[in-house]
């Protein structure tokens, strides 16, 4: 780590007149504010945040400054845990600018080892014209993950190399006392109970983490008739960035039912009812509502908080 000129990009220097001079129309470059004609620029690759000290982000809040040094500049972080984790648990990641005259376009991207269940990534961006405020992504802690990689980086649309940005991580408790319970393969049971207007069993959840999804199951004999399906949650304010949806999945895994909710500021009640085709093992999935064309994993809230219902009846 050293002192480095603020044309530094990709950990190679920038001559910025042989680089204009070699360029018949060069592209318009920002005009950064007054300030230090160096700074201390470290953490700049995958290898760098996978070895060196100063590129750890501990998960007990602890906040790390530094600069986005240049043009297309991303600082690369090793998130650890401080303790052995012994309960499903929640990493809090927050980062940006505490200056509130310069806009900038933020991007925080997480990188966690891929599994089905699980985004490899997320990107959070600000819109350049708006003031600068933090943004905070919810992962899933796995214990046995060898690296948490973090990056952040403005854009070419906006960025300062004047200011510094803070980011931090912290481990919190997951409020859904459920999870894991992403996989089909190991769904949550939904306990059922016999009563005068059938056989029925409530649960609750909440979907606090990026893509999460919240798979329940239940059996159903033979003599049911049908199945009756209820999603309720209250209002939030400010509202939740997602809108609530459930999907009712067959012994054989088609999708026989699905609601989702019109209004993410509203209270959420869905509900159907649905003719029995087959006994044995169905299931249902809790998630926020997507549309076709979103291949990206939607937000969590730890606000969330839903009842489930699910009714057999003869």
């Amino acid at each position: 780590m050293g002192l480095i000129p603020r044309w530094r990009t990709g950990g190679r220097l920038l001559l910025l007149t042989g680089w204009l001079t070699a360029c018949s129309e060069p592209e318009p470059t920002p005009t950064p504010d007054a300030g230090p004609g160096e700074i201390t620029d470290a953490c700049n690759s995958r290898e760098e945040a996978l070895t060196l000290s100063e590129c750890v982000l501990p998960l007990d809040n602890t906040p790390r400054q530094a600069y986005v040094s240049a043009l297309y500049d991303s600082d690369w972080y090793r998130v650890e845990a401080v303790a052995p984790v012994t309960q499903p648990s929640i990493m809090r990641v927050r980062a940006g600018y505490a200056v509130p005259q310069t806009p900038v376009n933020l991007t925080l991207e997480a990188n966690v080892p891929f599994t089905a269940s699980r985004p490899t990534s997320r990107v959070n961006r600000h819109d350049p014209a708006q003031a600068p405020s933090f943004v905070e992504m919810l992962i899933p802690y796995v214990e046995d993950a060898n690296f948490r990689l973090l990056t952040v980086r403005d854009d070419a649309t906006a960025f300062d190399t004047q200011s510094q940005y803070t980011v931090q991580a912290e481990l919190i408790a997951d409020p859904d006392g459920h999870e894991p319970n992403n996989l089909p393969p190991s769904p949550t049971p939904i306990p059922l109970v016999a009563t005068e207007q059938g056989t029925s069993g409530t649960i609750t959840g909440v979907l606090a983490t990026e893509g999460d999804v919240d798979v329940f199951g239940f059996q159903v004999p033979a003599t049911a008739k049908s199945i009756s399906v209820q999603l309720k949650a209250e209002a939030f304010t400010p509202a939740l960035p997602f809108r609530f949806s459930y999907f009712l999945l067959d012994p054989s895994g088609g999708i026989v039912e699905r609601k989702a909710a019109l209004d993410p500021a509203a209270a959420t009640d869905l509900g159907s009812t649905t003719t029995v085709s087959s006994e044995g093992r169905w299931q249902v999935w809790v998630q926020p509502a997507k549309a076709l064309d979103q291949d990206f994993a939607m937000p969590g809230d730890l606000r969330s908080r839903y009842t489930l219902e699910v009714r057999l009846q003869p």
